[in-house]
């Protein structure tokens, strides 16, 4: 697949001003080193798991087990690359946030209104804009990247003890703020056929020059 810069992000586009542990709905990829195809392959179209691949598929599916008012949208497990959206529940993550000592009850925050994806009103988030200073804080217990650095531990503590000694991740991941429902349904449909896609993904191996 070509490259789309509203689906398919090669970069960071993090934004300055946003704290990845407030709730709302995040787009992630996540690469294997190399372009290594350890998830398993594609056929008529279709993904086939390795043994790997669906270690992979569990930890993802246990995410929410770990991490609390986290929840799983659409997700992939693609050859050598996931797809997924996971959604911060605000109102749960706040609770065990304040029972934790983590978050002060009194912090002052300046908000703005955006577009949440109408089949997710549960979570009436705002967008909340602070200073740089916050954004550049190391990441908190329950954020995003939190969250996705311990789903990838997992898998390669996984494929530590069933001697796949060769596979590791691409260090970074890639992430999209889900801006409106126009944006979830497109994420949404890439996800769901990426598959049908493989053989002109630029995630191919295949297709490298």
């Amino acid at each position: 697949m070509k490259y789309d810069p509203k689906i398919h992000h090669r970069r960071s586009i993090r934004l300055p001003h946003w704290d990845y542990s407030w709730g709302w709905w995040y787009y992630v990829t996540i690469a294997v080193k190399d372009r290594r195809c350890d998830f398993g392959r594609v056929d008529n179209d279709v993904v086939v798991l390795s043994t790997l691949g669906a270690a992979a598929d569990d930890c993802w599916k246990q995410i929410p087990q770990h991490h609390a008012g986290v929840e799983l949208d659409d997700y992939v497990i693609m050859p050598n690359h996931v797809h997924g959206i996971l959604i911060l529940n605000d109102d749960v993550r706040r609770d065990v946030q304040l029972s934790e000592g983590l978050l002060s009850e009194n912090v002052p925050t300046d908000t703005n209104t955006l577009n949440v994806p109408t089949d997710a009103n549960k979570l009436n988030v705002p967008l909340k804009v602070k200073n740089e200073a916050m954004a550049a804080l190391s990441p908190k217990k329950g954020s995003l990247p939190v969250i996705l650095r311990t789903f990838k531990a997992a898998v390669t503590t996984w494929a530590r003890e069933n001697h796949h000694e060769r596979f590791g991740w691409q260090e970074r991941f890639h992430d999209h703020i889900i801006r409106n429902d126009a944006d979830l349904r497109r994420i949404r449909e890439y996800i769901q056929t990426n598959s049908l896609k493989w053989a002109l993904d630029e995630e191919n191996p295949n297709n490298v020059t």
